[in-house]
C-alpha cells in the first residue's frame, strides 16, 4: 500500500510547496533530481536565493499567495541552475479554509527534436539496408570502368573512366560511414580527450584553411568512459564540421571536457557524467531551426543530407548519454555531450 508521500516522490513532475512567505517547505524527488539538490539544500529558502537568476516563478509565487490565483505556463523559459524549457502549474493551497501557501508542479518541455526519437531506429534501418544494396552495383560500376580504362587508348575515355572511378569511391566511403553508424556499438573505455584530439587532427587542414583557433579546456583529472571510440569520432567529427561550416571567415572553437555539474538518476542512483563541451563563435542558429536541428533529414545546407546530427543524437542515445544544443543569432552554437563514465556505480 502507497503512502500519501510515496505518491507524490514517485510522480514524474517536480512538486514543490511554498509558505506564507515563499519559502519552500517541500520539494519531492523528482525535483531534487531536477535541480540536482538536495531537500535539505532547499527547503527553507526562496526560489530567488535558490536560484539567483529565477524572476518569472518567483513573481508568481508571491502574487499566487496574496491575490489567491493561479496560473500556468507553456514552454517558459527560467534559469534554474541552468536554462530550462518548462511546463507549470501555481496554485494558492488552504487549510481549514485559509491560505497556507503556493503549490508549484512543474515539467521540463523538452522540444520535440529532444524528446522524441523520431523513429531513428527505422532511419538507421533504412540507411543500413540502402547502404547495402547499393555499394554492390557501385562495385560493378567501378570493376566496369577500370576494365574500360585498361583497354582504350583515348584520353578523353581514360579521363571519364578516371572520374567514374574517383566518384564511385567516394560514394562509397561515404556508405561505409553509415554501415559504421548503423551498427551497434562496442564499448570498451575511451579517453575521451583521445578522441577530441583525434577529431581535431583529421580536420586539421579545414581548420587551417579558415583560420579558426582551437581552444582546449580539458580536466586532465577526467576518468575514462564507457563507449565506441569509432562511433563518438563520428559524433564530433559531425559537430565540429558544423562548427567549421558555420565560420568560414575565421572564429574561435572551444572544447572543453569535465564532470557534468548537473546530477542525472538511473535505476534509483543519482550520478555525475562526463561533459564535453564544443562551443563556436559563428552564424549560430534561430529558435526554428534549433528546434529542428535533430530531425532525420532536416537541413538548410546545400547539397546536405540532414542525417548527421539526427545519427550524432542516436549514438549518444545508444552510450546512454545525450546531446543539447543551444544557440544565439549571429553569436554562436554550443553542443554539449554527455556520456557516462566507465565505473559509475
Amino acid at each position: 500500500m502507497f503512502s500519501f508521500d510515496s505518491i507524490i516522490h514517485n510522480l514524474k513532475e517536480t512538486i514543490i510547496l511554498f509558505d506564507k512567505k515563499s519559502r519552500m517547505t517541500f520539494i519531492n524527488k523528482s525535483g531534487e533530481e531536477l535541480f540536482g539538490k538536495s531537500s535539505r539544500d532547499i527547503v527553507g529558502k526562496k526560489l530567488s536565493q535558490l536560484f539567483r537568476g529565477e524572476k518569472r516563478i518567483s513573481s508568481l509565487i508571491r502574487k499566487s499567495i496574496d491575490e489567491e490565483r493561479s496560473f500556468r505556463g507553456k514552454s517558459v523559459s527560467i534559469s534554474m541552475g541552468r536554462q530550462m524549457n518548462i511546463d507549470f502549474s501555481l496554485s494558492t493551497y488552504y487549510v481549514q479554509d485559509r491560505v497556507e501557501g503556493a503549490a508549484l508542479s512543474l515539467s521540463e518541455n523538452i522540444p520535440l527534436a529532444e524528446g522524441e526519437d523520431h523513429d531513428q531506429e527505422a532511419v538507421v534501418f533504412l540507411l543500413g539496408s540502402i547502404s547495402h544494396e547499393i555499394k554492390n552495383p557501385l562495385g560493378g560500376i567501378k570493376g566496369a570502368a577500370q576494365l574500360l580504362r585498361q583497354r582504350t587508348e583515348d584520353s578523353a575515355l581514360t579521363e571519364y573512366a578516371d572520374l567514374i572511378v574517383r566518384e564511385t569511391d567516394r560514394l562509397n566511403a561515404i556508405l561505409q560511414d553509415y554501415l559504421t553508424i548503423c551498427r551497434k556499438p562496442s564499448f570498451q573505455a575511451v579517453n575521451i580527450h583521445e578522441v577530441v584530439e583525434k577529431t581535431v587532427a583529421i580536420l586539421a587542414v579545414p581548420i587551417d584553411k579558415a583560420g579558426i583557433t582551437i581552444k582546449r579546456l580539458y580536466d586532465p583529472s577526467l576518468p575514462f568512459i564507457l563507449g565506441d571510440e569509432s562511433k563518438l569520432l563520428q559524433v564530433f567529427l559531425n559537430i565540429i564540421k558544423n562548427a567549421l561550416e558555420s565560420m568560414k571567415k575565421g572564429g574561435l572553437l572551444e572544447i572543453s571536457t569535465g564532470p557534468s555539474k548537473e546530477l542525472f538518476g538511473e535505476h534509483g542512483k543519482i550520478k555525475r557524467m562526463a561533459l564535453v563541451t564544443i562551443r563556436d563563435t559563428g552564424k549560430g542558429m534561430s529558435e526554428e531551426d534549433l528546434q529542428k536541428i535533430f530531425l532525420p533529414f532536416y537541413t538548410k545546407k546545400k547539397g546536405g543530407t540532414g542525417i548527421g546530427l539526427s545519427l550524432s543524437k542516436k549514438i549518444m542515445k545508444d552510450h546512454s548519454g545525450m546531446i543539447s544544443v543551444t544557440s544565439q543569432k549571429g553569436k554562436g552554437t554550443t553542443f554539449s555531450l554527455y556520456l557516462p563514465f566507465r565505473n559509475n556505480g
